[in-house]
């Protein structure tokens, strides 16, 4: 009987043990992704007014070398979780986003298209010839793996970076 008691009491304990376990596993578990949330929340989306000459020095080049006769209607600077991001839009509504190193990300255009010179000449091959009569590029954006485009008509299209068509979107 003695034995028996003394088991139950072991087995009582070593339930309230794993109970108590799994509690704090749980109370950790919920304080580390409202942490982890909240911090993401936090960093990312905050937009601050900013100017182009506090742009890193490779976007001010850019936006001087391809919009020197547009007028910037504002430029904000985004904290991401990552790092920081600009963008810059002009008052014909041109946007222009960068990364944080100052190198472009996209480029878009409301009624023009966007400069000839920061379109590959693959992509610009592949767009004026025969396949889209008429049609101009009005955005443009990029990043490790795909560029993109979009044209006059709406149609997307998405090149690998060696410049293959991987997607055609309307």
């Amino acid at each position: 009987r003695f034995i028996s008691l003394r088991f139950l009491t072991i087995t009582q304990r070593s339930a309230a043990h794993t109970a108590s376990v799994s509690t704090m596993k749980k109370t950790f578990l919920t304080l580390f992704l409202m942490t982890t949330m909240f911090g993401a929340a936090y960093a990312d989306g905050r937009e601050k007014p900013t100017s182009v000459d506090k742009l890193p020095q490779a976007a001010q080049e850019f936006l001087s070398a391809h919009f020197k006769d547009l007028t910037v209607a504002y430029a904000v600077e985004e904290q991401k979780y990552t790092g920081k991001e600009y963008e810059v839009v002009y008052t014909d509504r041109t946007e222009v986003e960068f990364r944080s190193d100052g190198q472009w990300e996209s480029v878009g255009r409301k009624y023009s298209p966007v400069p000839a010179s920061i379109v590959p000449q693959p992509i610009q091959t592949f767009v004026s010839g025969s396949n889209y009569p008429g049609q101009f590029i009005r955005q443009i954006d990029r990043n490790a793996y795909t560029w993109e485009v979009e044209l006059s008509n709406g149609l997307e299209i998405k090149f690998d970076n060696q410049f293959n068509v991987i997607d055609i979107d309307d």
